[in-house]
């Protein structure tokens, strides 16, 4: 699923989800000795077809289960909150780590904390810590993660040797203001085959990376470690949004009304029209690059994201876990099934989110070993924000009030927007209810 049409399908579900829980309960009945299960994935086209093998595959070694695939390609929270509020939630589903909060707090997923701390082949001690950190709540586990993609510098070594500049060293680290130099140094006039004069850029950012990117840039963060008070306005998160500020407006990335000229904002890497990229380590560049006529083609590097002001080199990752309906609680086959199934995607995707896995990545794409070091050093570093239920209306404002007016407007007041949205959202959690706010 596309990243940014995936939030905002999530930030239009969380409401609807509410209303219908509200309604009807949070659906199902106990377990019993249910021994067919269904599983609802957004997974599409070819990914559904690898996604049927490895349900095909745990289906083979079970004895007397059986997991049937219900796809859900488009639309896929709406879907899923109109299931559940007809008491016809799947057994399995996916969630991205912004909805664990809100559906825990709605009673729609189980609490695995039992099984999952207790495991033998996948327990909490087995997870990069910043990437499991996604499936919590309230210090209870409701999901495994199956995948992981920490944020990495995509570089384009040709035109680093073009400038005459080194690539910064991929273990050592460099800090925003050696990653703005950098850029700077990169956008310049070139021309093309045909002798026309044409930008070249530094970086991209274009609302990607996300805002949480630059706030923990400058030491801050959105909401603090326990999930109620709100230090988006604190002098560490404003002095992020500057960092965001002097990228979007000293020349180094295009404008954002100009991005969509050459598509989406990859395309400008891809295009050697931008000679940086913030993507996630499963970005296939590598095989894009490789399949491109050798006039075209350039040799990609790697490095961590920037080291921020609090001297942590912090990699936003997206990530997603398989959770289990809540009337799964008590099932010991019902979690037994997830652990398998997880550990089959494992296999699947780059790259697995256990400790010391990063190399299996190499089974999948092979022309990722140039990247490894820096794959194990971003997944270390990988973080999310520390998401609450109210995080999608939180998180809305932060898009719509204060991102879009950074990305449009030169002279647009965001530390003022900030500390406005920083209110808002206190008000968003005063109205939390009982010891969830203590």
């Amino acid at each position: 699923m596309n990243r940014k049409r995936e939030l905002r399908a999530a930030l239009l579900a969380a409401p609807v989800l509410a209303f219908f829980l509200a309604c009807s309960g949070s659906g199902g009945g106990k377990a019993g000795d249910k021994t067919e299960f269904t599983f609802a994935t957004w997974a599409a086209g070819q990914e559904l077809q690898e996604f049927q093998e490895i349900v095909d595959r745990v289906n083979e070694k079970a004895q007397g289960t059986r997991i049937n695939v219900l796809s859900v390609p488009s639309d896929y929270y709406i879907k899923l909150s109109t299931l559940i509020a007809s008491r016809k939630t799947p057994d399995f589903f996916w969630l991205t780590q912004e909805l664990i909060s809100r559906y825990a707090q709605l009673g729609a997923i189980a609490d695995i904390s039992a099984p999952f701390t207790a495991g033998d082949a996948l327990n909490p001690g087995r997870y990069y810590e910043g990437v499991l950190a996604s499936a919590e709540y309230q210090g209870r586990y409701y999901g495994l993660p199956w995948i992981a993609n920490p944020l990495i510098v995509y570089l384009n070594k040709n035109l680093f040797d073009e400038a005459g500049l080194p690539c910064p060293d991929p273990l050592e680290g460099w800090t925003w203001d050696e990653f703005i130099e950098t850029a700077r140094r990169l956008t310049l006039v070139r021309k093309d085959g045909l002798g026309n004069d044409y930008q070249q850029y530094g970086c991209i950012v274009d609302g990607w990376p996300n805002i949480e990117t630059f706030i923990w840039a400058g030491g801050g963060d959105i909401i603090a470690d326990n999930g109620v008070d709100i230090t988006l306005d604190s002098e560490d998160s404003l002095k992020g949004l500057d960092i965001l500020h002097r990228i979007l407006h000293s020349g180094i990335s295009p404008e954002y009304s100009k991005v969509s000229s050459l598509g989406s904002n990859n395309v400008w890497f891809e295009k050697q029209r931008a000679a940086m990229f913030m993507g996630g380590i499963q970005d296939n560049f590598e095989k894009k690059i490789a399949a491109l006529p050798p006039e075209e083609r350039f040799e990609i590097e790697y490095a961590p994201m920037p080291t921020g002001l609090d001297g942590k080199s912090w990699s936003f990752d997206w990530t997603a876990s398989t959770v289990l309906a809540k009337n799964l609680e008590d099932s010991p086959l019902a979690y037994e099934i997830l652990e398998k199934l997880t550990l089959e995607f494992f296999q699947w995707k780059i790259a697995p989110p256990l400790l010391g896995s990063v190399e299996q990545a190499l089974r999948i794409d092979p022309l990722k070993e140039k990247a490894l070091p820096v794959m194990e050093l971003v997944l270390r570093n990988a973080r999310s924000a520390n998401y609450v239920p109210e995080w999608n209306e939180i998180n809305n404002l932060l898009w719509v009030k204060l991102y879009t007016g950074m990305l449009n407007d030169r002279n647009f007041d965001y530390r003022s927007e900030a500390a406005a949205i920083a209110v808002k959202s206190r008000e968003f959690i005063a109205k939390r209810k009982g010891p969830e706010r203590q």
